[in-house]
């Protein structure tokens, strides 16, 4: 079985790489907000509550066309719960969405104004902007539990899963883990005002530490793609040589996986420990990515078992 770089990989790749230099771009911007995850949960409520709001102050005829949008943006999830002709339980989420949005947005349009006591209104926005989010990740979740469990082309969903899956790791290294490394630089450097000559070998570590960090997600993208080969090989044949010879490709991949992770974790501890008389900001650990762990262990069991089941198989037909 060839496992050169196909054309929808190539362009899967593409797409990637793309999303990647679009959070580099957007986290070296000059506008980039200081808490990335805050900017996150209140986009894009936020945006559209200031630009509401400047529409409201510019005069009665901007305060009449700022109520009828924000009326008509808090009733959006209401267009799908109208069209959807066979209503299913989870379908009481987009109405409820759409009474959770008037709370939202009129203090989106009005920060400051809810009765919490956080640390100001940008922490506010972001909450807010959270409960939007966890009604529609509810909705989303058990739409697409009832699909895949009523679907016949599951690999096609499952495609969309690791594809998905993709783009979460990339954004984990190339936005939040990116952000927080030069977070660290700033830290580092306010911290050590009139000694920034002496802060060399610690900026390095910095950036390593985050590398070290960012590996297991990196690793799970090459991961994802032996994955979809092997879910292409079962869709053909899940007894023939091709899904066999993908699966212990897979199985390669996910144990040379696992091995960088740990090995990179514990090469930089000892590495710090033999350079820390040098280093001016110290790491007493390196974030242990428990999450992509298991998804590469997990991935590693799944070809374990469809090559003892083509096996069990084998042995099964010569003994009939």
């Amino acid at each position: 079985m060839s496992f050169s770089i196909t054309p929808k990989e190539k362009l899967a790749l593409s797409l990637l790489a793309t999303i990647a230099i679009a959070c580099i771009i957007f986290t070296l911007s000059p506008a980039m907000p200081e808490d990335i995850l805050v900017f996150i949960l209140s986009f894009p409520f936020a945006q559209i509550g200031l630009a509401l709001r400047a529409l409201s102050l510019a005069g009665r005829v901007g305060n009449a066309i700022a109520i009828v949008l924000y009326i008509a943006v808090c009733l959006l999830p209401m267009i799908p719960a109208i069209l959807i002709r066979d209503k299913k339980p989870e379908d009481v989420l987009l109405p409820i969405l759409s009474i959770v949005l008037l709370y939202i947005m009129h203090h989106m349009i009005n920060p400051g104004s809810t009765p919490m006591a956080v640390g100001g209104a940008h922490l506010e926005q972001a909450i807010l902007g959270g409960i939007a989010y966890a009604l529609i990740l509810a909705y989303c979740v058990m739409r697409a539990i009832r699909l895949f469990t009523t679907a016949s082309d599951l690999g096609r969903y499952i495609n969309i899963i690791f594809h998905l899956l993709n783009v979460l790791f990339v954004f984990t290294v190339f936005g939040l883990a990116f952000s927080q490394m030069l977070a660290a630089f700033e830290g580092l450097r306010a911290g050590n005002l009139g000694n920034e000559h002496l802060l060399g070998t610690t900026y390095l570590f910095i950036a390593l530490r985050h590398i070290v960090n960012a590996l297991p997600h990196m690793l799970s993208i090459w991961v994802v793609f032996a994955a979809q080969r092997l879910l292409a090989a079962l869709g053909i044949n899940q007894y023939s040589d091709d899904t066999l010879a993908a699966a212990k490709a897979m199985a390669k991949i996910c144990r040379n996986a696992l091995m960088a992770t740990v090995l990179s974790s514990a090469g930089f501890q000892i590495l710090q420990l033999l350079l820390v008389n040098r280093l001016r900001d110290i790491s007493s650990n390196v974030s242990f990515p428990i999450s992509s762990i298991l998804f590469v262990l997990g991935a590693l069991l799944l070809t374990r078992f469809i090559s003892e089941n083509k096996q069990l198989k084998e042995e099964n037909d010569q003994f009939v």
